[in-house]
């Protein structure tokens, strides 16, 4: 029996310690190891990954499985007195909620996350502010607000005429690098 209890707790011990060696790679390296591994109640396991993410993916997952299932087992087999069937039937139900769980957890943090890249054609048609004044064939700067951000970027006029700080544009067009407005009347704004 203390053999058993010993090869459980180094099972889980080393399954726990890979899964956050791999984790932490995965983390301060940069590195998109993460791969997607998708379970669900029925039981049947897809892997969604590149190919060089869909091994990691697995292991991870496995990893999971192995280091909660073996911690559960030696955890009822040291405080209880239950059937080895019943043992090994509780520790594979208690992998198997460990990995949805953590599944349905990585999910609700991907679904969860934005994109912070912005492009200046998203500008196009929007109202902005003149930050830094705009002369005659020169440049200054706008703030538009894009996904509800308020932007700062380069402009030029579209009517050669000079913009003061504070006044309202509307961006007419976007360039390379810069944004072309045009003051907006009195009544649009």
């Amino acid at each position: 029996m203390q053999d058993i209890l010993h090869l459980l707790f180094w099972a889980g011990t080393v399954a726990g310690g890979l899964l956050i060696l791999l984790l932490l790679i995965s983390i301060f390296a940069g590195m998109d190891m993460g791969g997607d591994v998708d379970v669900d109640a029925g039981g049947d396991m897809d892997a969604h990954a590149e190919a060089s993410d869909a091994g990691l993916g697995i292991v991870k997952t496995l990893l999971t499985f192995i280091s909660v299932g073996a911690f559960t087992a030696r955890a009822i087999l040291l405080n209880t007195s239950w059937s080895w069937t019943l043992v090994i039937i509780t520790a594979l139900v208690a992998g198997g909620i460990a990995v949805l769980l953590l599944t349905w957890f990585f999910r609700w943090l991907l679904r969860n996350q934005e994109e912070g890249t912005w492009r200046l054609w998203q500008a196009e048609g929007k109202m902005g502010t003149v930050y830094v004044p705009i002369p005659p064939g020169g440049k200054g700067r706008v703030i538009v607000k894009i996904d509800n951000v308020n932007r700062e970027m380069d402009a030029r006029t579209a009517n050669g005429r000079t913009l003061a700080t504070h006044e309202k544009v509307m961006v007419v067009e976007a360039k390379e690098g810069f944004v072309v407005v045009a003051p907006l009347e009195k009544g649009e704004g």
